[in-house]
């Protein structure tokens, strides 16, 4: 998400993941064997053509006391390819405790999310250990099969982590043979509420399994790399204007990259009636006290990125405009801002494509400004930044729909010149693990990768004055401060570790404005909550290279 105060909400679910191996660095060959060949028209036609099973099949779901699943959760099930492309939905069926459809004709995986006690409430997949599901395994109980495929993954990630030296505390090997344990003994159970409540544990256990040896390995990865002096913590600076002298203090305190915002709405409300005034007004301070600046975006068709004069527009003016625009901000702060978001959410996203334009018209005008941004300065560092990194809209939304990872292989299959890729990650409903393979996942585009937004609560209550309003995710217990901060150092960690990963913009640093409910670092009297204090504790361990 992109935030400021005139901003409007967006869907913060979508999926993509895998576990290929890291990959960097290679030509356009390597690039289309990756691919499997695949060709830039091939990459533009999204829709996934796949039959399904003629019947109506039977997956079943119980929560943890052992009563049946609600609708509203059991209908926001999907399906999902070998390769975690979430797949249209089919005709389907739903009742509580029980979902009839239509299944794919190969192997598929399923992702649901569901409460968990003594975890959370996070997205749980099944993959049938990696074989994927047939027709020939329904009716399927997805408790079960979501509690046999984490044990899977996790011992999958394990095995791979020892081949890397990595050595995961008793502890952890602990609670993946005691989730083993619980699932055996379903086996022996028929009373369903005893074998929900044996899933239940299983999965509690592989959970923080997961996210203990995900976090172990991220900290002994810190300890054996060379220092990262250039690494970016930033945030946005939208207030830095009119946040006051204590805000400017904590935001230098904490940051050493900072966002600043170029809404086309709001930067040429009226045509050629540009705001650079407002803008220079932040830039020209932050240069001063040598924090990087990055603009953001230069290209959104929000409507916080569409000016109203420019609505009506034809494709071929809006293609001119924005050319001239990126050409004219690059040009006009030259070196003062090295890095920008050149275009954001361009994979289609409803809220995000106001003009309704074809995906490809949306990589027409991701070319146009990849080439004015250089054109405006030759040295900018070109980022694009997407939301919705799990896909879900291909799932839930009206065909034609795209992933944000396949609009990024479009654009290197049509040779788009940028740098970075930008990930936003308001993810409180994905536990560590599966952040990790998304990430992993994105990293095998071969760019450097960028988190430029993100966010979670430090409270459960509604925040009336944020964005968004409602809190969102569990992750382990009710959202406070103390679980903020936890998220935030193992986030951090875990990114840090990554060396394909080199800047994390947090979104907001206070709840003034803020996007995220609970969201800031500090309170709105300015005052630092627990997650301030731990940031900046690991901000200083990373430069002096945790020893």
């Amino acid at each position: 998400m992109t935030l400021c105060p005139t901003q409007v909400p967006k869907h913060l679910h979508c999926n993509v993941l895998s576990t290929f191996p890291n990959m960097f660095n290679y030509n356009r060959r390597q690039f289309l064997q990756f691919t499997g060949g695949l060709t830039l028209a091939t990459l533009l036609d999204h829709s996934i053509a796949m039959s399904f099973s003629n019947s109506f099949l039977e997956l079943r779901a119980w929560h943890p006391n052992g009563e049946p699943l609600d609708v509203k959760r059991l209908d926001h099930l999907y399906f999902l390819t070998m390769d975690d492309d979430p797949i249209p939905e089919p005709p389907r069926q739903v009742e509580v405790g029980k979902l009839l459809s239509q299944v794919p004709s190969i192997p598929f995986g399923i992702a649901i999310k569901m409460p968990v006690e003594g975890f959370g409430e996070v997205y749980l997949y099944a993959d049938n250990q990696g074989k994927g599901y047939t027709p020939k395994d329904f009716p399927l109980d997805i408790n079960l099969a979501c509690a046999s495929s984490r044990i899977y993954r996790v011992r999958q990630f394990i095995e791979i982590g020892k081949k890397q030296g990595i050595d995961f505390p008793k502890t952890i090997i602990n609670r993946l043979e005691q989730s083993q344990i619980y699932l055996k003994n379903t086996q022996n159970i028929s009373n369903i509420t005893e074998k929900v409540k044996l899933c239940n544990d299983s999965l509690r256990e592989s959970l923080w399994a997961g996210e203990e040896a995900v976090f172990a390995q991220a900290k002994q990865l810190i300890k054996k790399q060379s220092k990262r002096p250039n690494f970016l913590f930033g945030g946005n600076s939208f207030n830095y204007l009119k946040g006051g002298e204590e805000y400017i203090r904590r935001f230098k305190e904490l940051f050493n990259l900072a966002t600043v915002p170029f809404y086309w709405s709001t930067f040429e409300a009226q045509q050629n009636q540009k705001n650079f005034a407002e803008i220079e007004q932040i830039v020209k301070p932050l240069n001063q006290v040598k924090i990087t600046v990055k603009g953001h975006p230069l290209v959104w068709f929000h409507e916080a990125g569409i000016p109203v004069w420019a609505e009506n527009k034809s494709f071929a003016e809006i293609r001119q405009l924005s050319y001239e625009r990126v050409i004219e901000i690059t040009k006009y702060y030259g070196d003062q801002i090295p890095y920008y978001d050149i275009i954001n959410e361009a994979h289609g996203i409803s809220w995000a494509n106001r003009l309704n334009y074809s995906f490809e018209q949306l990589l027409d005008l991701t070319k146009v400004a990849s080439q004015a941004s250089r054109i405006g300065n030759p040295q900018v560092n070109r980022i694009i930044n997407n939301c919705c990194l799990w896909g879900e809209n291909v799932s839930y939304a009206k065909p034609p729909q795209q992933t944000p990872y396949q609009y990024l292989k479009s654009c290197i299959a049509a040779e788009i010149p940028f740098e970075i890729i930008g990930l936003q990650l308001y993810y409180p409903d994905q536990d560590m693990l599966e952040i990790n393979r998304l990430l992993e996942k994105y990293s095998q585009l071969g760019k450097t990768i960028h988190i430029t937004e993100l966010g979670v609560s430090s409270a459960s209550k509604i925040d009336q004055d944020s964005y968004l309003k409602e809190t969102r995710g569990l992750w382990h217990e009710p959202w406070n401060e103390t679980v903020q901060a936890d998220w935030i150092e193992q986030f951090y960690t875990l990114c840090y570790s990554k060396p394909y990963i080199k800047a994390i913009s947090w979104w907001d640093l206070a709840d003034i404005g803020n996007f995220w409910p609970h969201g800031g670092l500090l309170n709105k009297d300015l005052t630092p909550k627990e997650s301030f204090y731990r940031l900046k504790n690991f901000i200083q361990k990373s430069q002096d290279s945790f020893l």
